[in-house]
């Protein structure tokens, strides 16, 4: 095909050897099978050895030239096909490349490609994660901006039995079929609509996590926050579901940031401890009456007042509801609900949650799938670049198609 011969006829003159500097000897040519959008075909290339006694390195600079060094798919079959993979099953995603782009490639080559994609969107934010932590200085703010939210959570990845060996889990015998995918998004607030409620400025939402400790998506945050300017908040808030790992990674992080329990997750455990205590539907819907105000209002101290002089005397029952009195005791100054709003502040996680269901459930939980959690992690990568608007997917800027 032209395209081939075309780059066929590119030059690709002698390189210096990588090992000892000394010109390296072409040693003919050598064609190579590839795969294109464009259609497929055989490019030929300069084949290079270094002469040099007990050297004996050897190169293909064209390869490199073209983004086609260790594969036979070109950048921009692999940049669609991780597009592609990113959103939708590898079956599908090869169904999709062979009606939409006339090009075939296998689903296990399309998960071959997604997997090296991902690897390389994670190596750059490992580099990226190390800079920002051993940097001496924060970067300098251009502008202020006025609110900056963070929020972060995990759920369930569906996984392949050897990745729970030796993990306790929510199964009846104990074992684990999930791994806990640790997701967190930031996104800015700028101004409120006419009734007073905050808005979430458009576009401003980016995406990350993986499945990893709590003590590396710690790291990964901060990075994030760092890239995303932290330090020209002149508010920063944190928003998570009460989970102590939150906090701690918030206090961590951004001593001075404001904490904020989710309301809607305060409310489901203060309805947990109403449907506890109290029988019937007509004696909750009393409770719900009289406590939710004091909840939305932060009026915490008082509803821990009224909660504890519910909790009856045995012994199991007493354990469970008293954990819930605490919970709202140990989280009181996040749960201030009223003066939340009267700053003008968001008092929901409602954008993780659905970050949760778009970014990991919708693509990794489908029916039947089971990951590796290398395989997880790059899909995770890739669906965080691309719901973040950015676009470091393999291949950009190559000559090739």
């Amino acid at each position: 095909m032209r395209f081939c011969e075309f780059l066929s006829n590119m030059g690709d003159p002698a390189p210096q050897c990588p090992e000892c500097g000394a010109a390296m000897k072409n040693q003919g040519k050598r064609g190579k099978g590839i795969v294109s959008l464009l259609g497929e075909g055989v490019v030929s290339r300069n084949y290079f050895v270094c002469e040099t006694p007990g050297c004996g390195c050897h190169a293909i600079p064209k390869d490199k030239a073209l983004g086609i060094a260790g594969t036979s798919f070109s950048p921009g079959v692999r940049r669609v096909a991780a597009k592609l993979a990113a959103c939708d099953s590898f079956e599908s995603s090869s169904d999709t490349m062979s009606e939409l782009c006339g090009v075939y490639v296998s689903s296990k080559d399309i998960e071959r490609i997604a997997h090296a994609a991902g690897g390389d969107v994670e190596s750059g934010k490992q580099a990226q994660i190390e800079k920002t932590l051993t940097s001496v200085d924060m970067p300098r703010p251009a502008a202020k901006m006025p609110i900056m939210y963070i929020e972060y959570d995990g759920t369930g990845v569906p996984v392949m039995k050897s990745e729970t060996a030796g993990r306790q889990g929510k199964q009846e015998d104990g074992t684990a079929k999930t791994r806990e995918a640790k997701l967190g998004c930031i996104f800015t607030q700028t101004a409120l609509d006419k009734d007073g409620n905050p808005i979430r400025d458009k576009g401003s939402t980016t995406y990350f996590g993986a499945i990893e400790t709590s003590g590396s998506f710690s790291r990964r945050l901060y990075m994030e926050a760092v890239d995303r300017d932290v330090a020209s908040a002149e508010k920063v808030v944190v928003i998570g579901d009460g989970a102590k790992w939150i906090w701690n990674t918030a206090d961590d992080n951004f001593p001075e940031a404001i904490q904020i329990v989710d309301l809607y997750h305060a409310k489901e455990h203060l309805w947990e401890f109403i449907r506890a205590v109290f029988p019937g539907a007509d004696k909750q819907a009393e409770a719900k009456q009289d406590w939710y105000p004091l909840l939305d209002e932060g009026n915490i101290q008082k509803l821990t007042h009224e909660m504890s002089m519910f909790v009856p005397g045995d012994e199991k029952s007493e354990k469970d509801l008293l954990r819930e009195v605490n919970y709202f005791k140990e989280n009181a100054h996040r749960m201030k609900y009223a003066d939340f709003i009267k700053q003008g502040l968001f008092v929901g996680s409602g954008v993780i949650e659905a970050g949760c269901k778009n970014v990991i459930g919708k693509r990794l939980k489908q029916s039947g799938m089971h990951w590796s959690v290398r395989g997880a992690n790059a899909i995770i990568a890739l669906r965080c670049e691309l719901l973040s608007g950015k676009s470091r997917l393999v291949g950009k800027g190559s000559r090739v198609a």
